[in-house]
């Protein structure tokens, strides 16, 4: 017994399709001539896909103990006729590399899992062919009157196959294996895609970070491109280690395509390989291998994204042509360090961001002149800021201004600005400016968009360009809670309350925990006036922020004098600095306790509170404040008034 791959579906990889039970190999569904050992052969490469087998594995998957033949010669054999039958390569290799001294190694993604299971290893029985006008066995000899049917339908048979070997071979020499073509493309465009989370070859786990980090630089890297849609890292990430069906993640995302592939690494090199696959009729349209030093894999990554640029067929600009291609030499070390703190940052948590932080001052210690380092830095220490860090912000701006200096093409840098620029000096003219430059550079960031809509448009009360911009956003992160909550936010800002209660409510439908969704669904309730509504969203919320204190305080005030005294309560209950003093400015403001609420204001402003007053001029949660004077200045010193 000896073991080999068997599973109840086919399956999928590059062009091509192998169904394990039948024995059958086909390349864009047309069934491809290939012999038993090199499918043996091409079963135990796939159910140990990214692994390097050993020729003895290969001797023991091919062949009973008891047969005796040159082993050597056999493998050999059986792994050429397999690449004859890829159309693959030795020296240029798509599917099998083969790794000197050792074995062969299957290195291109696969779709459906090979299981191993234990079967019978036999030698193929021989195919008798008949003597010539010898009856097959078993049957009638043929009539006469049949012969010149049997002719006439042999002679049109041998028509056939002749124009579909004269159409296979003008078709191999229009397109060798990978850069085959799906001649659907010609009447459908590309024009929206999806970089899936690309697999880890190098057979260890602690890569991942390094895998990850892969797939975040090429989808940046095609994000520049204003005539194609590219989803953004959130929703993608949701798809990595799944096996969802291709036709269901382009209708869940809204894309035409999707880029899948693997990334292996050994030492100071990288082999990338990438396959554009259409998600409609899961038709692969392209794709490569890329081999390089980890020192100018920003180059490789850029190589891989321009390949696909031409592969759907845009016209890019010769600026957008210029920033694919401006890939330099990195430090591996530093780019080893970016790449954690890149992994770090993607856990969207303060924790996360705070080790992101070590990394990239590790990475930028290393080459100053990292400018990716610096722009990914400036991103971490903006949501720090946004976290209650006391000098996130502050630091956020001087870290981003380093990271322009160094190359002013990096949009994530321009969106951190733009964010600095509003909360640190109210320079809403400023932070638009930076805003629209990093939509030029990159027109499919969502977080560009998410803040551009949800912290300037919105605060500014332009409710019908903030409502545009977070449909942006959603469009390019359809996945992301976080951006769907603030759609919804922005419609209560525009008095669209309906439309707010219905997007807050589809958010809960997916995550019924989410603490912002639950928030503003309690400002909802209590602009509505369902104030009973608002507190049991309110005491849902302390126990999932671990303040189950809180909680069962505010329980007992509701029980014991509902809506009101839980009001009274939290209109005197804050802090005196941060969140907690624009917390109490809040709850008084709605009990049209105007004085103390003006009071709390005036130390919100003066704290690390600011995030707070973003939405002075427009939430009506501040309505009952409108006709005061020093609410007016107040306004004023934030450049919302004239």
């Amino acid at each position: 017994m000896h073991p080999t791959a068997a599973q109840d579906d086919v399956v999928r990889f590059g062009i091509f399709e192998a169904d394990l039970r039948s024995g059958e190999l086909r390349r864009n569904g047309i069934k491809v001539k290939i012999q038993e050992l090199p499918f043996r052969a091409l079963k135990l490469l796939l159910s140990r896909a990214g692994e390097v087998l050993s020729r003895e594995e290969f001797r023991k998957a091919l062949w009973p103990d008891d047969v005796f033949v040159d082993f050597d010669h056999g493998i050999s054999s059986a792994i050429n006729r397999l690449r004859d039958a890829l159309d693959d390569s030795a020296d240029n290799p798509i599917f099998i590399e083969t790794v000197e001294r050792r074995g062969y190694r299957w290195i291109a993604p696969v779709r459906g899992e090979a299981r191993v299971t234990e079967v019978s290893a036999s030698i193929p029985e021989p195919v008798l062919i008949p003597a010539k006008n010898a009856p097959v066995q078993g049957s009638p000899a043929p009539s006469p009157r049949w012969r010149w049917v049997w002719v006439l339908s042999a002679f049109a048979l041998l028509l056939v196959a002749w124009t579909f070997r004269q159409g296979s071979r003008a078709a191999k020499a229009s397109a060798r294996l990978f850069n085959g073509r799906d001649s659907s493309a010609v009447l459908s465009p590309i024009r929206s895609v999806a970089v899936l989370p690309l697999q880890n070859f190098s057979n260890d786990g602690s890569q991942e970070y390094f895998v990850d980090g892969m797939t975040d630089e090429l989808i940046t890297d095609l994000a520049q491109i204003p005539e194609l849609k590219v989803v953004s890292r959130t929703s993608i990430m949701q798809y990595k280690g799944a096996h969802t069906p291709l036709p269901q993640i382009g209708h869940e995302l809204g894309v035409d395509a999707v880029v899948e592939g693997s990334v292996l690494r050994s030492g100071d090199r990288v082999r990338i390989t990438a396959q554009l696959i259409r998600t409609a009729t899961d038709r692969h349209v392209w794709a490569q291998a890329y081999d390089g030093d980890l020192k100018d894999v920003l180059a490789l990554q850029a190589r891989v994204a321009e390949a696909i640029t031409n592969e759907v067929k845009l016209n890019l600009t010769a600026e957008e042509s210029g920033r694919l291609r401006r890939g330099r030499s990195v430090d591996p070390e530093a780019y080893d360090l970016y790449l954690r703190g890149r992994y770090a940052w993607s856990q969207r948590n303060v924790e996360g961001y705070e080790k992101a932080v070590g990394y990239l001052s590790q990475a930028i210690a290393k080459d100053p002149n990292f400018a990716l380092a610096y722009a990914t830095l400036a991103d971490c220490q903006t949501l720090l800021g946004f976290n209650g860090s006391p000098t996130g912000m502050t630091e956020a701006k001087a870290t981003a201004e380093k990271a322009l200096q160094l190359d002013d093409t990096l949009a994530e840098a321009h969106t951190s600005l733009a964010v600095t620029k509003i909360l640190l000096d109210w320079d809403w003219a400023g932070a638009e400016r930076e805003f629209h430059q990093a939509l030029h550079l990159d027109p499919n960031s969502a977080q560009a968009h998410h803040w551009y809509g949800n912290l300037l448009l919105g605060p500014e009360g332009r409710h019908e360009e903030a409502i545009a911009e977070l449909q942006s956003a959603h469009e390019l992160d359809p996945l992301s809670a976080i951006i769907s909550t603030d759609t919804g936010f922005a419609y209560y800002l525009a008095g669209r309350y309906d439309a707010a209660r219905e997007t807050y409510q589809k958010v809960l439908a997916a995550h019924p925990n989410f603490p912002p969704a639950l928030f503003y669904l309690g400002k909802y309730y209590d602009q509505t006036g369902q104030r009973d509504l608002a507190v049991k969203v309110g005491i849902q919320n302390s126990r999932l922020a671990g303040l189950p204190e809180v909680a069962r305080h505010l329980q007992q005030l509701y029980d014991q004098g509902g809506y009101q005294a839980v009001a009274d309560a939290q209109a005197k209950r804050g802090s005196a600095s941060g969140a907690g003093v624009c917390e109490l400015a809040a709850n008084n403001a709605l009990l049209g306790r105007n004085a103390a609420a003006l009071d709390a204001l005036e130390r919100c402003n003066r704290t690390n509170g600011r995030v707070a007053l973003l939405y002075l001029k427009v939430d009506p949660a501040w309505a009952n404040l409108r006709s005061e004077p020093r609410y007016q200045e107040l306004l004023r010193r934030m450049h919302l008034q004239e």
